[in-house]
């Protein structure tokens, strides 16, 4: 009889992913984003990096990792959803 892991690839990746987007996400608000030229690339950065988190937690649970793939759907949601909004708001002409 086979037996499944308890920690396969997949959970790995969705338990990083779950600590990565949100920590990318307040990145800007420590005044540590420096590597970038324009504030409107650093949102569709962190924007993608929320979007990627969805995408790796969506999978997880497509593979049936259920606890790991609801965190990190909980956390990357609401980044990719701000950061998105935002992104998409400057990108209409939209500012401050």
């Amino acid at each position: 009889m086979k037996v499944k892991p308890a920690i396969t690839r997949v959970t790995l990746a969705a338990g990083i992913a779950s600590l990565i987007g949100p920590a990318c996400g307040v990145l800007p608000y420590t005044n540590y984003v420096v590597f970038l030229p324009t504030s409107s690339l650093t949102v569709w950065l962190l924007a993608g990096i929320g979007a990627i988190g969805v995408g790796i937690g969506a999978f997880a649970l497509g593979k049936g990792n259920k606890i790991a793939s609801t965190i990190c759907l909980l956390t990357n949601i609401p980044v990719l959803a701000y950061r998105g909004f935002i992104a998409f708001f400057t990108a209409m002409g939209g500012g401050a």
